[in-house]
């Protein structure tokens, strides 16, 4: 059980670095005047192809099983599972994004990575502070 929390804490560190990371290389590629013909701009396609996707199926799967294995069904896990699923949009939403950034269509790319970036760091710190605050809540709901 303790690799499986371990994995979990792995991918989940994994996902959500590059949540972070990937809209402000999206922001920085986008923000260049010239056109790009090379690797740079199939970057931003591969991190979240190779690597944020399957991160966050890792992520998710491992949790599930954590939470099906030990039998958990709390109020703070339903709490937890919404946050998650924030964090599902802003993963979809980087997606669209590069997108975006592809077709050139970059005039308010910079705002919709920093809301997006934004957005995953308030969720990310929500996650953890509620996770950390697990003992706690016990007593209070």
């Amino acid at each position: 059980m303790r690799w499986l929390l371990l994995l979990h804490i792995a991918a989940m560190l994994c996902w959500c670095g590059v949540l972070i990371y990937l809209p402000a290389l999206i922001s920085g590629i986008a923000a260049q005047r010239i056109n790009l013909q090379g690797e740079q701009d199939h970057l931003p396609r591969m991190i979240f192809n190779l690597i944020l996707t399957p991160m966050a199926l890792v992520a998710i799967i491992s949790g599930t099983l954590i939470f099906t294995i030990k039998q958990i069904i709390t109020f703070w896990l339903v709490i937890k599972l919404t946050l998650v699923v924030g964090l599902v949009i802003c993963h979809t939403f980087n997606g669209w994004l590069i997108l975006k950034m592809e077709k050139g269509a970059g005039k308010r790319l910079n705002v919709l990575c920093f809301l997006c970036g934004i957005a995953s760091l308030i969720l990310i710190t929500s996650i953890i502070s509620l996770v950390l605050a697990k003992p706690r809540l016990g007593v209070i709901l």
